[in-house]
């Protein structure tokens, strides 16, 4: 509907509304399937630890025992493991609840859609207690133990509700949502929804309308991506393996490519991209890397000879390769340019040149002028981590924020270079006096 459309139905409404119907019915939600790799990367990245990370500290769970061997496709438990034991072992810690209301029933697991005879999915294999671990290999810990609780659990029933009000002739709809049984959710409460409680109605009831709202929104842009999906993305376009889609995000990460979670590309990286797709398209396609994986992989189960592959492989990077050469200063440019944006915090408040981040002689950082030396407007930046300038605008000096990522820590929000060289000043001040 058009704007004049939305006023036209607006000026109909009136302060009065009827319920015009009444639709219950019931959701099921079905438990969870067996972790694979990504999906428990995908589970760790929800609960806020990024895919390297995660694959690390489940590296460490795995090698003291505790948990299963990390880097699996199957999501089918093989016929032979003993669930009731592996349950049984929580029967004294703070999951005691859990594992008794499991024993008590058949122990049917879900199942998902690839079974390998490698390694089983990931699953709990001995019990830790909470204080013998750091916290981050806890919240790891639990998120395994109670993923593979979920698996045996019963399913998620929501009591559902759609009502149809009429106001003035124009209807209206509203849903409401109720937990009746909370099955699986119970043992894996991660990213729970929430209640959508409508008040008991009847068909016919007369509601008042208290408030009329009419909301000018724009057409969203579809959502970043966050680690978790990328991971699942990647395995669906073939893209890395299990072993190496977490190290392939965390190169990214390291040479600058993207920053934050959900994941924001660089200007140097888009830089990159659109010059490959212009010059080099053939590299840029996920079909590319997705046939090298299947031919190693029919390679190893013999439905195909090395020489073969070996030798499409060349043809198509010769291929590659020309183009690369053929265009490498169009490509040399580009990158440049992408490189010097990545640096441009935004316009001199002296000269009105750009001012980016620059290094001096000493190797030091600081936010200089490109006027100089005309203009010697500069202010200082932290000596470690790596700078990022974000795309968040300083709204009184319209200057383009800074973060610092310093590997280990947490990235550090500096802000407006410029907010925050006066905040420091005046807390010299305040020293002084």
């Amino acid at each position: 509907m058009d704007k004049k459309e939305v006023e036209a139905v607006r000026a109909k409404l009136t302060k009065t509304g009827v319920v015009k119907s009444i639709e219950e019915g019931q959701r099921v939600e079905k438990p969870p399937t067996p972790f694979n790799t990504t999906e428990f990367l995908r589970a760790a990245s929800s609960i806020g630890i990024t895919a390297s990370v995660a694959m690390r500290l489940a590296e460490g769970l795995y090698v003291n025992g505790f948990i299963s061997y990390p880097r699996t496709d199957n999501t089918v438990y093989p016929s032979t493991m003993n669930a009731k034991e592996i349950i049984s072992l929580f029967l004294k810690s703070e999951f005691s609840e859990h594992a008794k209301a499991l024993l008590k029933t058949k122990l049917i697991p879900t199942k998902g859609k690839k079974e390998t005879t490698d390694h089983p999915p990931i699953h709990p294999s001995s019990l830790v207690l909470r204080d013998q671990l750091k916290e981050d290999e806890w919240k790891i810990y639990e998120l395994v133990v109670r993923r593979f609780f979920a698996t045996f659990a019963d399913e998620t029933v929501w009591k559902t509700l759609k009502v149809l009000i009429d106001i003035n002739g124009e209807n209206f709809k509203a849903n409401g949502a109720r937990l009746v049984d909370a099955g699986w959710r119970w043992y894996y409460p991660f990213n729970k929804p929430e209640d959508r409680i409508l008040p008991v109605l009847e068909k016919g009831q007369k509601l008042h309308v208290s408030k009329i709202e009419l909301l000018d929104k724009e057409t969203q842009p579809p959502t970043r991506y966050g680690q978790g999906r990328l991971i699942k993305l990647m395995e669906d376009l073939g893209l890395g393996t299990k072993s190496t889609r977490h190290e392939i995000i965390s190169k990214l990460y390291s040479r600058a490519y993207v920053h934050g979670n959900p994941l924001q590309p660089t200007k140097i990286a888009m830089s990159l991209i659109d010059s490959l797709e212009k010059y080099a398209s053939t590299i840029t396609e996920p079909g590319m890397t997705k046939k090298l994986e299947e031919d190693m992989d029919n390679i190893a189960e013999g439905r195909t000879s090395e020489d073969i592959v070996v030798e499409e492989s060349r043809t198509m990077l010769e291929t590659v390769f020309k183009d690369l050469t053929a265009n490498k200063d169009q490509i040399s440019q580009m990158l440049k340019d992408g490189v010097h944006e990545d640096k441009i915090l935004g316009k001199c408040p002296l000269c009105n040149s750009d001012i980016v981040v620059r290094r001096s002689r000493k190797g030091g950082r600081f936010v200089g002028c490109t006027g100089y030396p005309d203009c010697t407007f500069s202010l200082p930046l932290p000596r470690t981590g790596q700078i990022i300038v974000t795309d968040k605008e300083c709204k009184v000096h319209k200057l383009y924020h800074i973060k610092i990522i310093n590997k280990g820590r947490r990235p550090w929000e500096l802000g407006c270079p410029q907010c925050n060289f006066e905040q420091w000043q005046k807390t010299q001040q305040e020293k002084q006096t």
